[in-house]
């Protein structure tokens, strides 16, 4: 199957703003699941204006998903992002779409 990217997308907890998200995105959940090799790449955008209620936009892109669920529930290093994810985040509110990336075929 190869990498897969999930693009999850949610809003934050009233009176949460997006500095704390960002705090929490850069300080304690980028650098644990990065610091996994399962974890390929992982970009965070905060929603400007608008966004009918999406305040985050998370691209994670893992090599293997099954992977990466046993290793995000069973691991004890996220146990802290996942407490921490839950006091900031709206849990109802999380939708991942799983997608895989178009690449042009090369010629020869």
């Amino acid at each position: 199957m190869g990498a897969v990217s999930a693009i999850n997308m949610f809003s934050l907890r009233p009176g949460v703003t997006a500095a704390q998200f960002e705090a929490f995105s850069i300080e304690l959940d980028q650098p644990t699941c990065l610091a996994f090799d399962v974890v390929e790449s992982f970009e965070v955008y905060l929603v400007e204006g608008d966004g009918h209620r999406v305040d985050v936009v998370e691209i994670m892109t893992v090599r293997s998903w099954p992977e990466w669920e046993s290793l995000r529930d069973n691991a004890p290093e996220f146990t802290p992002v996942l407490r921490r994810f839950a006091e900031l985040v709206e849990l109802d509110t999380v939708s991942t779409l799983f997608t895989r990336h178009v690449t042009p075929i090369e010629e020869n």
